[in-house]
């Protein structure tokens, strides 16, 4: 096929996209790590504020929460970058589903193990980084995969506010000539992207497979 214009640029598109997913996962699974802990065993006041959290991610739409962060504040004179808001609002909605994950992940396992383990001679937090730990980030591989796929897919909103992302590029050409030559190639990024993530989720379960017995 001829495709008769440079992809240079959504090559770079590429990169960004990688960089911002990684970076707003990263900050993300932290965010949640410390959150689904909470939101499991911490005070009564601190788990419901991180439900309302929650269910504010969840209950509006990305576009309308992407918007409200980087045109909104300007009325407060805090004026962001467009990579700076994308990436805000990246880690903002990662979050919400990241801590939702981790919550599932700990209560998932039987309370007893944590009783048995402590019964032992175990700390109680020995018995959570030797016992409850291991069992419930082996059952979040799967929706954690799913989360990562979610993220970089994201990315794809950004490009509204300016971030030159793949679709930045990809609709810059598009509008200058062969747009479904032009939106196939950006359909092949994303699915190779994807599809890694994909595989390498799978392999990871795999390996952890013993922590769910």
């Amino acid at each position: 096929m001829n495709i008769g214009f440079d992809t240079s640029q959504m090559l770079h598109g590429a990169v960004l996209t990688v960089e911002l997913a990684a970076g707003g996962v990263g900050v993300s699974l932290v965010l949640g790590a410390l959150g689904g802990l909470a939101r499991s065993r911490g005070p009564r006041w601190l788990r419901w504020l991180i439900v309302g959290y929650v269910e504010l991610v969840r209950g509006l739409p990305q576009i309308l929460q992407l918007f409200i962060l980087y045109f909104g504040l300007t009325q407060f004179g805090i004026n962001l970058s467009p990579f700076t808001a994308g990436f805000i609002w990246m880690c903002f909605y990662g979050t919400g589903y990241a801590i939702e994950i981790f919550r599932a992940g700990i209560s998932g396992v039987h309370p007893g193990q944590l009783e048995a383990s402590t019964a032992l001679g175990l700390s109680r937090f020995q018995s959570f980084r030797r016992v409850v730990l291991p069992q419930a980030v082996a059952r979040m591989v799967p929706p954690l995969t799913t989360f990562v796929i979610l993220e970089l897919k994201n990315t794809t909103l950004l490009y509204i506010i300016g971030v030159p992302e793949i679709m930045y590029h990809a609709n810059l050409l598009a509008s200058n000539s062969q747009p479904l030559n032009i939106y196939l190639i950006a359909v092949g990024f994303y699915l190779v992207m994807n599809m890694t993530l994909g595989r390498l989720g799978a392999y990871v379960e795999h390996k952890m497979s013993w922590a769910k017995s």
